[in-house]
């Protein structure tokens, strides 16, 4: 089998390692800034280019000289991203010449014994490149001009990707492409929550490595970061996200960090609200939640730090319960000593369980019926409501229509009711539920 090959892009603070992903990705997903040092977690994207897909991982910037424990822990993801990459792609700035962190790279590089392509970034104009020369001085070969910024050589790049993936496809012995209807389906799940809730510790001690860069400091993640865990039959991708806060309050990287969140939220089954127990459950955590559940995910509650202080889950379930339509559980979770992470994927993974599922049409109407008989329904003057059928008609998030005799007389409460009553009697609490009343 053909398994996608994967590039590790390295190169010095600023070189524009994350505009270039994105330009051969044809896609945004990585947030880019004037900023040196916006990217600093390992982040995956894959493109396709001539019918063949390459896989890039976006890296932090390689800085030497930054003796920081943040620059310690890029420089570390960095090295982590070469361990499991199949080559590399190293970008150096085209018009400022080898930098002494281009030299440090290029020692790393040939220590990893990896096959690497040389591009020199931000060659805008072809008279240029005759300075380009000096890159020899590396040891790496003839480096390929290009600009991320305007799009020139990114296919002369993507041809030398693919050919190099050939070749090492060919050493490998790989015979042919990947059936895709022998992988398992993943369940998406995005990590949200406040600024250091300690969404990147869970996510790490969740898949049992340093993925993503910890720090006491609050909105030390930027970027989405996706990490894939397989566990007991089931395939999660784990994406975890920058803190969120009230988007009237955050500006520059923080506010590219808090869109991504939100990007991460729409192409998400379920969303892992981290809260912090030594903090409780605020108003931003339901903030946090709603923006789930207006995005149709479902939703589950990880108090984190339990380690620290053990929360009061009754009380945040009933909080939960009074405030969220959802009515999502709260686990008590530790990142620190291991508490409850197998709940938290036992949950996830019943909770895309229900999100997918299809209930027969003989239970709803069943459901349907109970709910008729447990009160007087709705009306104006003579004119009762009445329910007549249910049906699903969608799933991912379920999706309801329930036949009457008059829309007017469905009131916003009583509709809450009838979700209520559904979310109860079919163990949807934690999935988002759209229910449709058609007149008959």
């Amino acid at each position: 089998m053909t398994r996608v090959p994967t590039f590790a892009v390295v190169g010095v603070p600023n070189a524009g390692k994350s505009t270039l992903i994105n330009r051969l990705s044809g896609t945004r997903v990585t947030v880019v800034h004037e900023t040196p040092g916006v990217t600093r977690d390992r982040k995956v994207v894959e493109t396709d280019w001539a019918g063949h897909a390459v896989k890039l991982i976006d890296t932090g910037g390689f800085d030497i000289s930054d003796q920081s424990i943040l620059g310690g822990d890029i420089r570390t993801q960095v090295k982590a991203a070469l361990a499991e990459a199949d080559a590399a792609l190293f970008l150096v700035d085209g018009r400022a010449g080898p930098l002494p962190g281009d030299y440090e790279i290029a020692d790393v590089l040939r220590r990893a014994k990896i096959p690497t392509v040389l591009v020199a970034n931000k060659v805008d104009d072809p008279r240029h490149e005759a300075a380009l020369v000096a890159f020899f001085e590396l040891g790496l070969g003839a480096p390929l001009a290009v600009s991320a910024l305007h799009g020139t050589g990114s296919g002369d790049l993507l041809d030398e990707l693919v050919a190099l993936a050939s070749r090492l496809a060919e050493q490998r012995g790989d015979t042919g492409p990947d059936d895709e209807d022998d992988r398992t389906a993943e369940i998406a799940v995005a990590i949200v929550g406040r600024p250091n809730a300690g969404k990147s510790s869970l996510l790490n001690a969740l898949v049992g490595e340093e993925r993503v860069i910890v720090g006491a400091t609050a909105g030390t993640t930027r970027d989405a970061i996706d990490t894939t865990l397989a566990w007991h039959g089931h395939e999660f991708r784990f994406v975890d996200t920058a803190g969120m806060r009230k988007a009237a309050k955050v500006s520059g990287v923080e506010y590219y960090s808090y869109l991504r969140s939100l990007a991460t939220l729409d192409r998400a089954q379920v969303a892992v609200v981290v809260v912090d127990a030594t903090v409780g459950l605020g108003e931003l955590d339901l903030q946090i939640v709603g923006e789930a559940m207006r995005r149709n995910c479902a939703t589950v509650l990880a108090v984190n730090k339990s380690d620290l202080v053990m929360p009061d889950l009754t009380e945040m379930g009933g909080i939960a319960a009074r405030k969220l339509r959802q009515r999502p559980q709260a686990l008590a979770v530790s990142a620190v000593n291991g508490r409850g992470l197998g709940h938290v994927l036992q949950l996830v993974a019943d909770l895309q369980s229900r999100y997918t599922a299809h209930v027969p049409t003989g239970a709803l109407n069943r459901v349907l019926t109970t709910i008729t008989d447990a009160r007087t329904m709705p009306g104006k003057g003579r004119k009762k409501l009445k329910l007549y059928y249910i049906s699903q008609f969608q799933t991912a998030p379920p999706r309801f229509a329930i036949s009457i005799n008059d829309r007017d007389l469905v009131t916003r409460e009583f509709g809450f009711y009838v979700e209520n009553r559904l979310r109860e009697a079919l163990s949807f609490e934690g999935v988002p539920l759209i229910i449709d009343f058609k007149e008959r």
